[in-house]
């Protein structure tokens, strides 16, 4: 059984999903420009690349809407090794120079249905917080690894790691520990519930100094 949002809670998620849906709108207006003008530019690597951008920027709209009407995820079936490897350098580029990273398939052929774009920013919510827990110059990790029924995804760190208050709450709705404005507290729900859409688990391990890993865990596809 899922926790019970607080009233208050509520009310601003229900604030929230009403914003989005107008922002929806412009943001697509927005955009349908630029994929007009893009369309227009010169054949080359660049203009390829920055239609690319554009191509994965409508489909945040999709998702965000797919969060409030509860639609059934546009999913397909992915390998998830060969998956990571292709977005690999994307990731590594994210966290910088000074953060070592690290990537190990472990789980060869085993495949995964899941939404491609969903994953991709599941991936880079974990790595993003991943980044603030090591300051900018520790380890992270990916690993997968597979059994008969199931395929895992796990993001560890070595970073400051957290306790029980803070890991109890990780998952509420705007809650964050982050100093800055930037944070809205959204990051890890919004992981948790693209897991939970996908028939997975998502489960974290962490201690002070010792770091945290979460594992994304998904039912292995035929």
């Amino acid at each position: 059984m899922g926790a019970i949002v607080p009233a208050e809670q509520q009310e601003k998620l229900l604030l929230l999903g009403l914003q989005t849906a107008h922002l929806i709108h412009d943001w697509n207006n927005v955009l349908t420009l630029l994929q007009a003008q893009c369309a227009e530019l010169p054949r080359s690597e660049a203009a390829d690349t920055l239609a690319a951008s554009l191509a994965e920027a409508a489909a945040l709209p999709r998702q965000l809407l797919g969060y409030l009407r509860q639609s059934p995820p546009a999913s397909e079936r992915l390998l998830l090794d060969e998956w990571l490897r292709f977005v690999g350098g994307d990731l590594r580029q994210l966290l910088g120079p000074r953060v070592r990273f690290l990537l190990h398939d472990g789980a060869p052929g085993a495949a995964i249905t899941v939404d491609p774009h969903q994953l991709r920013h599941a991936v880079i919510n974990l790595l993003l917080n991943a980044r603030a827990a090591v300051r900018d110059s520790g380890r992270i990790t990916i690993e997968t690894a597979a059994d008969s029924t199931s395929v895992a995804l796990l993001v560890r760190d070595n970073g400051r790691g957290m306790d029980e208050a803070v890991r109890s709450r990780l998952f509420e709705p705007f809650f964050s520990t982050g100093t800055d404005s930037h944070g809205t507290g959204l990051g890890l729900s919004s992981v948790k519930a693209f897991v939970e859409a996908h028939q997975g688990i998502l489960s974290v391990e962490s201690a002070p100094g010792q770091g945290t890993a979460f594992t994304l865990r998904f039912p292995l596809s035929a």
